[in-house]
């Protein structure tokens, strides 16, 4: 019974290793963007490409001259719009846009891409009679918008230090 234990743990260890599986948010990344220098990136930001280059075994350098890429943030915003008014005059449907503008370099300040654009939009229903749980539910969506950011971004850094490689 051990051995019938054994061999279905070891074909199911083997079957998921086989196909590709990872824990979610996990990078596999080259070790120039190990080391990455934020400039000018907000607090949500540099907190999510913080939690990425951990998961990756980097980190956040604390001057450019150590960081194998430095992303300079040109302009960050988030701005909440109201998309419909109810029947009592107060908001019922409510759109974050969140927009990034940013440049890579290397570590002697030469420009590796021109300059790149993210802009993430989200929608969500504001019931008026649940206040408290909308507040939540508008701050989880934020940090989702930020993880898609810092996803988004990294993958345009790993373009721009492939492009030094070749």
């Amino acid at each position: 019974m051990r051995q019938i234990r054994a061999c279905v743990l070891l074909v199911t260890w083997l079957m998921l290793s086989a196909c590709g599986y990872h824990l979610r948010g996990s990078v596999d990344m080259p070790e120039s963007l190990k080391n990455i220098y934020l400039f000018s990136a907000s607090s949500m930001l540099q907190t999510e490409i913080q939690g990425m280059l951990k998961s990756a075994k980097g980190k956040i350098a604390t001057s450019p001259n150590e960081a194998g890429l430095v992303v300079k943030v040109l302009k960050e915003d988030i701005r909440t719009r109201i998309l419909s008014i109810g029947s009592a005059g107060k908001s019922s449907e409510s759109e974050l846009n969140y927009y990034l503008r940013f440049q890579f370099y290397d570590n002697q300040e030469n420009e590796l891409m021109e300059e790149q654009t993210i802009e993430i939009a989200r929608e969500y229903f504001n019931d008026q009679t649940a206040v408290l749980a909308k507040t939540n539910e508008e701050q989880i969506i934020r940090k989702e918008i930020y993880k898609q950011a810092a996803r988004m971004l990294m993958a345009r850094a790993n373009v721009a230090v492939d492009k030094i490689k070749k």
